[in-house]
């Protein structure tokens, strides 16, 4: 039993690591990017957005599974065991709200292309302070309502998966509202590019390309949901038995990590930029003409 929790907890700290390390990549590549291009893209913006949040995420998890493996210091004021659970629900939503805003920067270009204020740089920045705003209003009610509590099994503090309200809370605004509002989005612009409409070629091929990363945006969504399925299947399986399997957060936690590399690893092979400063790094002729915003 020790064994297990033991080497699940080692591997999750050293998937955490790797995360941080692929997000820390990314940073250092679009650095390079905007310092070369000098150009204020909103999509770099929104992009980088979802990043910073999956690398808070980690930094998180590593803090708490530190806690579990090494030292017991989140423990010494429970206070601030508290406020960590806290963070790392935030940051993990604002991952899933950062998707959100970026596929509604995607509906913006194929309903209002023509309206450049709905498409700049400012305007963008304030939305992604807005997200975050929006987040931290979201989960803080969790803090307020008690729902965070020192995990008996764990030297962490979370919400219990035997707290079905908080859990239910955390389903419905992390994970059921990010998804259909992404899927409603896809389908808006989806009917939109087929309708019998005419439209400029230009403009048709800039809508099949935003609808090409709204597919992608909709495919790392379900995935990250998909892998959340063993939470709920802890949560249904608690209340039938009564009690939780003792491995239940240190597999949600190992689950955690596989979907913030998956987050890194997507944006990597997803984005443009990121490939064409990668072959170029690699001197690496690249024939593959790129659009000029991802």
């Amino acid at each position: 039993m020790f064994i297990s929790s033991l080497i699940f907890g080692m591997m999750t700290w050293s998937l955490a690591l790797i995360s941080i390390t692929i997000f820390v990549f990314i940073f250092c590549i679009f650095i390079k990017i905007i310092h070369e291009d000098r150009s204020n893209d909103p999509s770099t913006l929104l992009i980088l957005n979802t990043c910073f949040s999956a690398f808070l995420t980690s930094l998180t998890v590593i803090m708490m599974i530190s806690s579990n493996l090494f030292y017991e210091f989140l423990l010494i004021n429970i206070n601030i065991c508290y406020i960590c659970g806290l963070l790392y629900d935030i940051f993990e939503c604002s991952i899933y709200y950062s998707f959100c805003l970026r596929a509604f920067y995607r509906l913006v270009r194929v309903f209002y292309f023509n309206r450049r204020i709905l498409s700049s740089y400012n305007l963008y920045k304030y939305l992604v302070l807005t997200q975050w705003l929006l987040t931290i209003s979201l989960i803080l009610p969790a803090y307020f309502f008690k729902w965070y509590i020192h995990l008996p099994t764990e030297n962490y503090c979370l919400i219990p998966y035997t707290n079905i309200l908080g859990s239910i809370y955390l389903i419905i605004f992390l994970y059921s509202i990010p998804l259909v509002t992404i899927i409603i989005i896809y389908i808006l612009i989806a009917h939109h590019i087929r309708s019998p409409t005419i439209i400029r070629i230009q403009e048709r091929r800039r809508n099949l390309r935003d609808l090409t990363v709204i597919k992608r945006i909709i495919i790392c969504v379900l995935m990250l949901v998909t892998l959340r399925f063993p939470t709920i299947m802890f949560i249904i399986v608690g209340l039938i038995n009564g009690d939780l399997f003792f491995l239940t957060y240190p597999i949600v936690g190992f689950v955690t990590v596989i979907c913030l590399i998956l987050i890194g690893s997507s944006t990597i092979l997803g984005t443009n930029k990121i490939k064409k400063n990668l072959l170029r790094y690699f001197n690496y002729p690249s024939t593959q003409i790129y659009p000029t915003q991802n």
